[in-house]
């Protein structure tokens, strides 16, 4: 008599990528920004800053870092750099955290940084303390060298790109490309860009849903409508934004600037300090 069939010993997926296998652990180029509409977040806070921006109280809070993890930017950085954007770009815009992920986040959603349309941020162990709005940059692993396909599209291909203009090191070998970073690459691309880029889909979220609520619309539908656009077309309007914003910047010797620490003074266009 014929053993019973094995439908094990038919299929040859099994133990390889196609049915999973090593997606849990796989390592990728973060993206720009990863945009959602909400989260909860209990953070674990080593410092939290707060400055007078214009005529804006900011709040930039900063989580203890772990895993070997560091923070390519200091919260006085992200407020020196407030200071030279256009408020309106940013109203309402008022908390940003220089976040550490946890290590499953990392491996699998890796990003420079991530925009919440609103966010629930509460001191672990605590109770939420802020909510609305919120830019996170997310703590880096210097040391950790990636690889990415060869095998890229038009938007990839421009990212990679990008990368090498912020001094990130990019090599080929083979069909994958090999990328490390310093301290210095990671704070050009999270400072330069992924912020600026954060705040364009800040100004779009503005034009398309709060001030059209403002005059009345439904907030529930102006949201559905954001969020079933095509996710490329709103990528597309932040990419514009912030490489404007960056050009502009750039012409007038604003960035790039050196770390600014606490001891050094946080001033506005205008010359005074905040």
């Amino acid at each position: 008599m014929r053993p019973p069939a094995n439908p094990s010993r038919r299929n040859r997926n099994i133990g390889t990528s196609k049915q999973g296998h090593g997606q849990n652990n796989r390592l990728v180029v973060p993206r720009l920004s990863t945009a959602a509409p909400a989260c909860t977040v209990q953070l674990n806070v080593a410092e939290t800053v707060w400055e007078k921006v214009g005529s804006k109280d900011v709040c930039v809070v900063v989580e203890k870092t772990s895993g070997g993890c560091v923070h390519a930017c200091s919260a006085e950085d992200v407020l020196y750099l407030l200071c030279r954007i256009p408020p309106a770009d940013w109203a309402g815009l008022n908390t940003f955290v220089l976040r550490q992920s946890t290590q499953k986040m990392r491996i699998l959603h890796p990003a420079w940084g991530r925009m919440f349309y609103h966010a629930d941020l509460g001191f672990r162990g605590g109770t939420v303390v802020r909510s609305g709005p919120a830019i996170f940059l997310e703590a880096v692993n210097i040391d950790r060298v990636i690889e990415w396909s060869t095998g890229l599209g038009p938007e990839d291909s421009e990212e990679l790109e990008r990368l090498r203009t912020d001094g990130h090191n990019v090599t080929r070998a083979g069909k994958r490309y090999t990328i490390s970073s310093s301290v210095a690459a990671v704070r050009a691309t999270q400072l330069y860009r992924t912020l600026l880029h954060e705040i364009g889909h800040w100004v779009d979220w503005l034009a398309k849903v709060e001030e059209p609520f403002a005059r009345g619309e439904k907030f529930e539908t102006l949201s559905n409508s954001y969020f079933a656009r095509p996710k490329s077309e709103r990528e597309a309007f932040a990419h514009r934004y912030a490489d404007s914003l960056r050009a502009m910047l750039e012409v007038r010797a604003v960035i790039p600037f050196p770390q600014i620490d606490h001891e050094m003074p946080i001033t506005g266009s205008d010359g005074r300090k905040h």
